[in-house]
């Protein structure tokens, strides 16, 4: 082996390599097919599930912190678009800000299905624009330009 080889070979091995991390596994997607109460029971299966009251709604919660989570919820007898399950999945960006994204079975009135989705979307955007909001005010806080009038 030439001398100049070793030399590239000897940096290589004592270069302080950071540790890759792990990529975060992804998030749990519906599989519409398997049924209501099937995705009811996969769902308090998930690993690290956990079981939340948000809106007046019982929510499963599954998450990476800082990367993903995910609330999955299941409509009730008199409530729009049951029997639907929802599934709401926020991802933080690169820029810090939380996209939602939505995603819904139904198995009822396909009618009130669609107003479901229509609701489910619209949120998604209120909950988005609300975490760009809340980053962007932040940027201004932390900027030397701004954060005082």
């Amino acid at each position: 082996m030439a001398p100049r080889s070793r030399i590239a070979l000897a940096l290589v091995a004592l270069w302080p390599w950071p540790a890759l991390a792990e990529p975060a596994p992804p998030p749990p997607d519906l599989d519409c097919k398997i049924g209501f109460e099937a995705l009811r029971n996969w769902a308090t299966w998930l690993p690290g599930a956990e079981r939340q009251s948000a809106g007046g709604k019982n929510v499963i919660a599954v998450a990476v912190p800082d990367v993903w989570r995910v609330e999955i919820s299941f409509t009730e007898p008199g409530q729009v678009g049951h029997p639907a399950v929802v599934l709401r999945k926020f991802v933080k960006q690169v820029t810090g800000v939380w996209t939602a994204q939505s995603k819904a079975c139904g198995y009822g009135d396909q009618a009130q299905f669609g107003d479901l989705m229509a609701s489910m979307k619209a949120m998604d955007k209120t909950l988005t624009d609300a975490s760009r909001d809340e980053v962007e005010r932040k940027v201004i806080e932390l900027s030397p330009l701004g954060g005082t009038p």
